[in-house]
């Protein structure tokens, strides 16, 4: 895959870790506004994308294959610090700031 296409995908990744976190495809699509639809296809063009399922699915649960669990451990990290780096910038936003 070209590297610009692997931006397109920067979402997909943090979909899958929304699921990995909710255990299901029902509680990832709610918690992330959206429809279950929505939330099964992001992780099929993944998964195509990545050209290896990440994904179990059962009719009762969904469990991260060896690959899904992989990317999700490695995608940890950049995320809480973009959501640090996120809330810093939110913070200063709220100070007051020049002559008083």
């Amino acid at each position: 895959m070209k590297p610009q296409n692997i931006e397109a995908l920067w979402t997909h990744l943090h979909w899958l870790t929304v699921l990995a976190q909710q255990g299901s495809f029902t509680a990832a699509a709610l918690r992330l506004g959206v429809s279950k639809a929505a939330m099964s296809q992001r992780i099929a063009e993944l998964e195509r994308a990545a050209g290896a399922p990440l994904v179990q699915r059962t009719t009762r649960s969904v469990r991260l294959t060896e690959a899904g669990q992989r990317l999700v451990d490695d995608m940890r990290g950049p995320f809480e610090q973009i959501a640090h780096s996120f809330a810093g910038v939110r913070d200063l936003a709220g100070v007051p700031r020049g002559l008083v």
